[in-house]
């Protein structure tokens, strides 16, 4: 019996680690052949992020060639892609396979809640794989699988690198280097097809932050558009938060007088309230959670909204904070948000204890709320 891999995504677009994962993971099942399948419309993915179906199958094509099959039946289908359909499908017109079911470890501990799983696992063998970073408990999912399925899944020995499409995606969008992320093939398609091209608020950024700082804008928007779906928070507002929680950093509270701002900030501060008028009075966004997430990305507050949450602890465990205790801090918000947030609450604070400094009242009242 011919033994098949199938390998689901949004794959947006294909990356490196895509292509060593199957490649490896086709060793260790000693797969005949691999199916790779792109959604057409994915859940909670922002329309402004995505590639358009057609170049995503275009950018599979190019990057694994003749080592997979690319299957464009999600996209032919259109709506929204569910895996029990698709590998019904599969099995339907290939009734003499076994179908292996690739997954990632996040997708494994998801999956009790995805669309009949009974069927899916009727029609393929589920094989999963853990990420370098993130923890899953394979023992504890071994057994819910057997008290609630009455079956096993693969738990591969592969372990995936943690890179994400989101981060590809807002670096070509921010003009930033992402070459050695994805095939060389694949890189020259985005640049000659003008995929993931920069928003106005991008624009708007980039005309008046320094490049280190635009950069880190670039690394809060990946971090926190990975972790916005889990969290039930709108994509497209956590990306226009991220992007401009920091676009008052250079400019002076003076040219605005009219702003009003608390007259007991401490200068470090300033930025993040000049920030939340500038973007209502100046530009005109009018979204108070989005200018509530800005506003406080650097002092917290108590009762802080999923999305201040968000914004305020992807801003401290962003991939280019290099502070004393930042790989812990970055483990736990692969692991567990609230903890990596009530963590960096408690840091913030602590930090500026040890500094002698005399915390900001928002602060401390955060501090005390959370801790």
């Amino acid at each position: 019996m011919e033994k098949i891999g199938v390998l689901g995504g949004t794959f947006d677009p294909v990356h490196n680690e895509h292509l060593s994962m199957a490649e490896q993971v086709k060793r260790e099942l000693s797969l005949d052949r691999l199916i790779v399948v792109p959604t057409f419309s994915p859940p909670h993915k922002s329309h402004s992020e995505c590639a358009p179906p057609q170049d995503r199958l275009n950018m599979l094509s190019l990057a694994f060639g003749g080592a997979a099959e690319i299957c464009d039946y999600e996209i032919r289908e259109g709506g929204t892609s569910y895996t029990y359909k698709t590998l019904e499908y599969l099995k339907g017109v290939l009734p003499e396979s076994e179908l292996f079911f690739i997954v990632g470890g996040d997708m494994l501990t998801d999956f009790k809640t995805w669309k009949f799983p009974e069927r899916i696992l009727a029609a393929a063998k589920l094989a999963a794989f853990g990420r370098e970073g993130a923890y899953t408990d394979f023992a504890a999912e071994k057994r819910y699988f057997q008290q609630r399925f009455g079956r096993e899944f693969i738990e591969l020995e592969y372990c995936g690198r943690q890179v994400s499409s989101t981060k590809i995606r807002l670096y070509k969008m921010f003009s930033l280097p992402y070459r050695e992320l994805v095939p060389a093939a694949v890189a020259d398609y985005m640049e000659a097809h003008a995929l993931y091209p920069p928003t106005p608020a991008v624009k708007l950024v980039k005309s008046v932050l320094k490049e280190k700082r635009f950069r880190h804008t670039a690394g809060v928007a990946a971090c926190a558009l990975d972790k916005a779906k889990a969290l039930g928070i709108d994509r497209d507002k956590a990306f226009d938060a991220c992007v401009y929680h920091d676009i008052a950093k250079y400019l002076s509270p003076e040219s605005y007088p009219a702003a009003d701002l608390p007259n007991d900030l401490p200068e470090p501060v300033v930025h993040a309230f000049l920030g939340a008028y500038v973007l209502e009075n100046v530009y005109g966004v009018e979204d108070k959670d989005i200018l509530n997430a800005v506003r406080y990305h650097t002092t917290g507050r108590a009762g802080m909204s999923p999305l201040e949450k968000l914004v305020f602890t992807a801003d401290m465990v962003e991939e280019s904070r290099t502070f004393p205790g930042v790989d812990e801090l970055r483990a736990l918000f692969e692991n567990d948000f609230e903890a990596c947030f009530r963590a960096c609450v408690k840091r913030t604070y602590e930090h500026l204890v040890r500094e002698g400094k005399t915390p900001y009242r928002l602060t401390a009242e955060a501090y005390e709320y959370y801790g």
